[in-house]
């Protein structure tokens, strides 16, 4: 297993994994399949070259399993915490403890940056994902009831944060 900074010459790779989710579990993303579905490769390149910093988890060297991203505000009030967001593990590699390896990967990369706090959201009913930040410290300091609505189902978010 190799973790590594996402680049656009991973945009292919990148654009499966990420349609793969968004179909997958569309209760844990705001974005949807039906949008990035239709979009081309440019679309994928610049998500991976924007600001927002995507990290993935290779199985072998063309083989991504597992995508986070960490967004960092520019405003200088705010570059002492960051964003977790768009995680996912594909379902193959699931259950060998390969999101917590991805996710302290980057709580190191974050403090080493000089972040020193980290917010996430999570669908309320998501139980295995709380749990799993749960256990490297995340906790909840928020709720946000009807935060996402899908083919007339409405979804609860719970927002957690960890100081670094």
């Amino acid at each position: 297993m190799q973790i590594r900074k996402l680049q656009t010459k991973d945009a292919s790779l990148f654009k499966q994994l990420r349609l793969q989710a968004l179909k997958q579990v569309p209760e844990a993303f705001a974005a949807s399949y039906e949008e990035e579905v239709r979009e081309t490769i440019d679309f994928f390149e610049s998500k991976l070259s924007n600001g927002e910093v995507f990290y993935g988890l290779f199985k072998k060297d063309d083989q991504l399993v597992g995508i986070i991203s960490l967004s960092r505000s520019k405003l200088l009030k705010m570059q002492h915490k960051a964003a977790i967001g768009s995680v996912f593990i594909a379902e193959e590699a699931r259950g060998q403890g390969l999101g917590k390896k991805l996710f302290i990967y980057v709580m190191e990369e974050a403090q080493a940056q000089g972040i020193e706090q980290l917010q996430l959201v999570v669908a309320a009913h998501n139980k295995k994902a709380k749990q799993l930040y749960e256990s490297i410290g995340f906790q909840v300091y928020g709720f946000e009831k009807r935060a996402l609505k899908i083919n007339e189902k409405y979804v609860d978010e719970e927002y957690m944060m960890k100081i670094l």
